[in-house]
């Protein structure tokens, strides 16, 4: 069976916490911090989702709303949220995560939500897949990028406008971790011009374009990495996420 027909419920991941409507937004980004996961699914009274609240979510309310503690899921929550059939195959999946700019699709049976897929686990697939083409095939360019000694209110603003998980950040040009989405609501009530360089996450992976896919995405998955920085030349050319690899799955 080839890589884009294995079956969601192959990879997914089960035994999810959910959230209900009324469920203060405290609750969920406490849930999200200690569970490091970036969404949370919002589910009714029968267990059938209806919305999710994603870390995204989380942060566009706290820009745009800086001073509302007592908000609820169903104030933020974004409703109609995209699902597969749990035994669909893994291409369904990735060609919805890419058509709609989105990093998970809950998994569903009879209606009734029973697991998540997302990016990460398709970097999984990819890794026992072997795809052997390079990196720079799927790389995306140019890299969205944030520099050590900037405020942290322009990042978030960066965050939340341009609808990325994550900020490369630099010194002297050259990539020396990541701002992301986590790091972001962590720093929440810090002042805005605390410097990233405070708040930023060293890991991060600067591969060679001709490295393979799959030696890719074992790294991403061994370290938990969510992002390859490419390089050439001592140059770096582009970066490979999630989405990337799910292009990978969507195209197999």
């Amino acid at each position: 069976m080839s890589l884009a027909r294995h079956p969601i419920a192959a990879y997914m991941t089960t035994g999810l916490e959910t959230a209900r409507p009324t469920t203060s937004l405290a609750d969920v980004t406490r849930e999200l911090a200690s569970r490091r996961i970036s969404a949370v699914p919002i589910v009714d009274d029968h267990g059938s989702i209806i919305g999710v609240v994603s870390r995204s979510d989380l942060l566009h309310h706290r820009r745009v709303h800086p001073h509302q503690h007592d908000a609820t899921c169903a104030t933020i929550m974004t409703a109609g949220p995209v699902i597969a059939e749990a035994q669909a195959p893994l291409r369904e999946a990735a060609q919805l995560m890419i058509e709609h700019g989105i990093h998970r699709v809950f998994a569903v049976e009879a209606g009734r939500l029973v697991g998540v897929i997302s990016t990460t686990d398709l970097t999984r697939a990819v890794e026992v897949a072997e795809v052997a083409a390079s990196i720079d095939t799927i790389m995306s360019s140019p890299v969205s990028t944030v520099r050590v000694d900037q405020g942290l209110a322009l990042a978030m603003e960066w965050l939340d406008r341009a609808h990325i998980t994550g900020l490369i950040v630099t010194e002297d040009d050259w990539p020396i971790g990541v701002f992301t989405q986590e790091d972001a609501l962590a720093a929440r009530d810090l002042p805005p011009t605390t410097a990233v360089g405070k708040l930023y996450d060293p890991a991060l992976i600067c591969l060679p374009r001709e490295t393979a896919i799959h030696r890719a995405a074992a790294q991403c998955a061994r370290m938990g990495v969510r992002r390859i920085v490419v390089s050439h030349q001592r140059d770096f050319v582009g970066v490979v996420s999630g989405l990337d690899f799910a292009r990978v799955v969507a195209n197999a």
